[in-house]
């Protein structure tokens, strides 16, 4: 399939996610250069021509369907005996990947996915869709902090495999409604139902409802009431613990009616009592942040005895037919490789687990008949400000020949990560020698930098340090928080990498007992960082990551050879950008050198922006990369997409070199070094490149080779 084109302007690139029910490539059109996700069905699953009517009904209606907040079908057809969906390519975390590496969500941050997902699902539902697998594999979250949920059209599809009978459903337990443990019908309140325990899984960091096995989740489905969220989590406003009582109530009447009424509450902080019975308190620690699986209760009401013998029933055929043919028992969706794409969520089910989709009979309306609409006016969700999670690897993209453009929405303001301070007042900045026009733009915050052989951490507004300056360092990363910067040592005792307290001018820690370790870098959460090195004795520089506590290394590898690079800056997606040649196994051996990206917990490399080694990115907020070039005659700052994509010239100084770019902590401002004027200093510049202006002049020329220093805007 690599290679193959479809429908004469899709190309696939690699595979990216594979399973039962069909594989997920990642792919381009070439027509538009958008990057997609192709979904190709699997070939047991094309003989069944009633299926195939579903699946043709189903992607047809899903690609009408187009929302921020819904990932979209752009395409669907059959070609060649292939089926195929084309989808849009999201990358991203899950949010069982955020709650997993996270724990506990910030509430702001939880409120605002949760309002993104019901704006999504209102979307839906006034397209007469109802998703009926709502859980956290199923939302992703983009490096911008939008919500994306997947696969809808999918669920009810997936369903269809090897079923007969009108209305079968594949559901996870962890997140089914009553009624659909029960058997009964389902509508928009049973997604309703499952966001409000994606809520209170976001705020506590543990499902509501657990259990060593699925049978005694649908019970504790059917029969236990929500755990108040207070009692594991008490900074949760009373008011919101409300309105995810409401969505989760086991009575669908007792609920929210339609995604809009629930939306309204949360828009309003607000909720109309309602009649919602409160558990009793949870057997664990009210602070706890992990809920423990709670055993089934001892009494069996009627409902449920029939409820679950008749899910039991359908549960043993699903299972045969699972082993004997290789059809359900399980979420047939692809298990993706260690990276996400949006559209290949969702792990095999052997075994059977409490996560794992379960088949239970729903006697709902013909299967022809839509979901009845719900006439409310659209509820706009303003775009949210919540930062990526640091933790959790994102979406793998290939190296192919030629690099196709991402098309995921660069973010104009995302908030800097988690370990971020408040920030103080804004200062007035110090009138530069040039006035320039328009006025500066206000400014605040530090910047540290390497001048005449020290280290100074100076006021940004007027230049002047704040800490004596520190002799013999360079190359200065603030951490995001201000309170450490890292920095190399190169004379005296301290020739290595040692971490700064940026308050006082400090020593805190040697981070790195090696004298040939350069260019460190911190990652996004402030636990680690990166730099290159040649103390491998490789012969060339090659990369590595530490812990902020210790002092052993982990060289940075794929397919167990080490990666040669240089200037490594670790990006807010949890990947890390640098300059290198494609030395590793599948690569050219050499022959393709630029920026390149790579994950974290090590993966392959893509080429995002090719050229010669002279390149250099500098520094990384939300979805920008920002990179340093003289492809133009001289050295300018660039600003493009973490992805690949087109570059932009900020500076924009054909008589000057301008260099070090860093971001401010907002991410709205971007300052650099220029000698423009005859002389070294510090400028700014608009994101858009608009409002250039000096910040302050150097005391001293940048130490050794100004291109391989490094500036860094802290707060």
């Amino acid at each position: 399939m690599i290679g193959r084109v479809i429908k004469g302007k899709y190309k696939i690139y690699d595979e990216v996610g594979s399973g039962g029910f069909a594989t997920v490539y990642l792919g381009r059109n070439m027509d538009t250069n958008e990057i997609v996700a192709i979904k190709v069905l699997g070939d047991q699953y094309t003989r069944e021509p009633r299926y195939l009517e579903r699946f043709r009904r189903e992607a047809g209606l899903a690609e009408r369907l187009q929302h921020k907040n819904v990932v979209r079908i752009l395409d669907h057809g059959i070609e060649n005996g292939l089926h195929f969906l084309v989808m849009e390519f999201v990358e991203g975390l899950t949010l069982d990947q955020v709650i997993e590496r996270r724990g506990r969500i910030p509430v702001e941050e939880a409120l605002s996915y949760a309002k993104q997902a019901c704006a999504g699902l209102d979307a839906a539902h006034r397209a007469g869709v109802v998703h009926r697998d709502i859980k956290p594999a199923n939302l992703m979250i983009t490096p911008g902090g939008t919500v994306k949920i997947m696969d809808f059209g999918i669920a009810r599809m997936e369903s269809m495999v090897g079923l007969t009978q009108s209305g079968m459903f594949m559901g996870t337990p962890r997140y089914i409604s009553p009624e659909m443990a029960r058997g009964t019908g389902a509508d928009i309140r049973a997604d309703l139902y499952a966001l409000g325990l994606l809520m209170y899984e976001m705020l506590t960091g543990s499902p509501p409802f657990d259990a060593d096995n699925p049978w005694a989740v649908l019970r504790q489905q059917i029969e236990e009431q929500l755990p108040p969220v207070r009692q594991a989590r008490p900074d949760v406003p009373q008011w919101l613990e409300a309105v995810i009582a409401r969505a989760a109530a086991k009575d669908p009447a007792q609920r929210f009616q339609s995604p809009a009424e629930m939306l309204a509450a949360l828009e309003q902080q607000t909720v109309r009592p309602v009649n919602v019975p409160q558990a009793p308190p949870p057997s664990r620690a009210g602070a706890a942040t992990m809920v423990k699986p709670r055993p089934a209760a001892r009494r069996t009401s009627r409902g449920l005895v029939f409820g679950l013998a008749a899910a039991a029933i359908v549960v043993a055929l699903g299972l045969v037919a699972f082993l004997v043919f290789g059809l359900g028992g399980g979420d047939t969706t692809p298990t993706p490789r260690p990276s996400q794409v949006a559209v290949a969520a969702n792990n095999t089910a052997a075994p059977l687990s409490t996560n794992t989709p379960v088949v239970v009979v729903v006697t709902s309306t013909p299967e022809d008949t839509p979901t009845p609409t719900d006439t409310s006016p659209p509820t706009e969700v303003p775009a949210s400000d919540t930062p990526l999670p640091t933790e959790a690897p994102p979406t793998e993209m290939p190296a192919p020949t030629e690099v196709p453009p991402t098309n995921t929405p660069q973010p104009t303001d995302t908030s800097p990560p988690t370990v971020a301070a408040t920030r103080g007042p804004t200062a007035t900045p110090r009138p530069s020698d040039t006035p320039t026009n328009p006025p500066p733009p206000p400014v605040s915050g530090r910047i540290a930098y390497s001048a005449g052989g020290s280290l100074h951490i100076a006021d940004v507004a007027t230049g002047r340090d704040t800490v004596a300056a520190i002799a013999n360092m360079r190359q200065p990363d603030f951490r995001s928080d201000g309170a450490l910067v890292i920095a190399k040592g190169f004379q005296g005792d301290k020739t290595s990498l040692w971490t700064i307290d940026a308050n006082s001018g400090a020593f805190v820690r040697e981070q790195s007992p090696f004298t040939n370790d350069f260019r460190p870098f911190w990652s996004p959460d402030g636990t680690r960082f990166v730099y290159d090195s040649l103390h491998q004795g490789l012969g060339n520089s090659t990369l590595y990551q530490n812990q902020l506590d210790s002092n052993a290394d982990q060289l940075m590898h794929y397919n167990d050879q080490a990666i040669i690079g240089t200037s490594p800056v670790w990006m807010h997606d949890d990947f890390v950008a640098f300059t290198g040649c494609d030395y590793w196994p599948g690569g050219t051996g050499g022959a393709k050198c630029g920026i390149y990206r790579m994950p974290s917990w090590n993966d392959r490399p893509q080429l995002i922006y090719p050229g010669d080694l002279t390149l250099r990115a500098t520094d990384n907020y939300g979805s920008n990369l920002l990179l340093m070039s003289q492809e133009s005659g001289n050295w300018e700052v660039y600003v493009m997409g973490n992805q690949g994509g087109a570059a932009r010239n900020l500076s924009n100084s054909p008589n000057s070199n301008d260099g070090l770019g860093t971001f401010s902590p907002d991410g709205k401002m971007v300052a650099f070094a220029s000698n423009r004027g005859g002389g070294w200093a510090i400028w700014a510049v608009k994101l858009d490149g608009t409002g250039v202006t000096k910040l302050f002049d150097l005391p001293a020329a940048l130490t050794g080779n100004w291109t391989e220093e490094h500036i860094s805007w802290g707060p």
